[in-house]
């Protein structure tokens, strides 16, 4: 029993030992900034054995508070190393609250692969700290090794137009790279659009490349029409690709490449209604804004402002959310005309809203408020006239004709 107990004390110590020496791998309680790190890619990809490899990552704050004085290190194992005096630590500043997507900082490390690295995804770790805070420790990532015997590359990709629209043609070029040693043949390249709002258009999705020589570059494209309906976006789409070397060894890769579907908002606006048809006067003005486009616009702001001849009284500035292709929404505004001689004011008005990719736009507007005099407003029935004037004239009318009438009767009685 005795030598139990001690085994059992002695597990414990370790184990105690062991959780004091690890990082800290969540934050603080009272802490309010929340990190998100991302893998953004691996260049070349994959990697080979005895060169070096490209790792990006990008920092975002999703916090309330700013994340200040972060430094970031690399954590290299094998097969990974940095080069003799090169720092592990990186200093990338203060992160501010909600700084992300492309705000995001994005961090590099170049990291050697060792000679005799094998073939598949071998880890690479990475932590960072805040001012004040411990290190926090970052689930591994992952980096692809594949011996140089060979290697193809998929490089790059353009689309044209870089923005597919809904309903229109588009071409994607994709380009292979060989860094191998050997000429590898028979490449069979195959793009899956299961689930993506595209469809290829006078050929199929699949291309072959006779063969590509030692340290050269090919490239195959693919004719694609974007569906009428279908939804803005940035897609995956899966690239399957095949090929041989010159021992007739069969290589098969995939990848993944990033196609973006959308198009430029089209908004109209106009004043759909408004009470204020003369100078010297209070009364409600309606803008209405048509979204014409295929793309459906969302967190629209819209924002009126004052000139010399008019003051609004409302609030200067309306939320009205999100319009679908083909949908309107309104804003409404109080405001007060100053006396004017001229025949219109301008109305400046500021539209701030986003695609459905999350672009930012910020139009701005001038519409024409017509103005009208008493007469041309009777006229076109945009105020009523004198009706107690008109009145009074009916009754004297037929006030008059009745004393006209009883005279001629007594003078034809007499």
């Amino acid at each position: 029993m005795k030598k139990i107990n001690i085994i059992g004390l002695i597990i414990l110590v370790l184990i105690a030992s062991t959780v004091s020496a690890r990082d800290i791998t969540a934050p603080p309680i009272e802490t309010h900034h929340i990190m998100r790190v991302h893998f953004i890619n691996q260049m070349p990809d994959p990697a080979e054995p005895g060169k070096y490899v490209d790792v990006r990552f990008k920092f975002e704050n999703n916090g309330s508070k700013t994340a200040e004085e972060v430094e970031t290190e690399i954590l290299p194992e094998y097969p990974f190393s940095l080069d003799p005096g090169t720092s592990a630590v990186k200093s990338i500043g203060s992160i501010n609250s909600g700084q992300k997507g492309d705000k995001g900082i994005i961090v590099k490390y170049r990291l050697r692969v060792d000679k005799d690295a094998l073939e598949g995804e071998s880890e690479i770790k990475l932590r960072y700290r805040v001012k004040g805070e411990g290190w926090i420790t970052m689930p591994e990532f992952r980096v692809n090794i594949q011996p140089y015997d060979a290697i193809l590359l998929l490089n790059n990709v353009v689309t044209n137009p870089e923005i597919i629209i809904p309903g229109e043609k588009a071409t994607v070029e994709i380009t292979f790279s060989n860094i191998a040693e050997i000429l590898l043949k028979k490449v069979r390249v195959k793009i899956k659009l299961g689930g993506v709002p595209l469809a290829p258009i006078g050929s199929t999705n699949e291309k072959v490349i006779d063969g590509i020589g030692k340290n050269e570059n090919a490239k195959v494209m693919f004719d694609l029409i974007g569906e009428p309906d279908g939804e803005s976006g940035i897609y995956k789409v899966p690239v399957e690709y095949s090929y041989y070397d010159n021992l007739g060894n069969s290589y098969n890769r995939n990848s993944t490449i990033g196609i973006i579907i959308g198009s430029k908002p089209d908004l109209s606006t106009i004043i759909d209604s408004t009470t204020i048809h003369q100078a010297g006067k209070k009364g409600e003005i309606t803008i209405k804004i048509v979204n014409k486009g295929v793309s459906n616009i969302k967190l629209l702001n819209v924002r009126l402002a004052e000139s010399d001849n008019h003051k609004i009284i409302s609030p200067a500035e309306v939320y009205v959310g999100n319009i679908d292709s083909d949908d309107y929404g309104t804003a409404d505004f109080t405001a007060f005309v100053k006396n004017t001689k001229d025949k219109k004011i301008i109305l400046p008005l500021t539209l701030e809203y986003m695609d459905s990719n999350n672009k930012k736009y910020a139009d701005s507007i001038n519409l024409e408020l017509p103005l009208y005099d008493t007469s041309e407003a009777k006229k076109f029935g945009l105020i009523n006239g004198n009706g107690t004037f008109g009145f009074m004239i009916i009754i004297l009318v037929v006030v008059g004709g009745f004393f006209i009438y009883r005279r001629w009767r007594k003078r034809k009685k007499k």
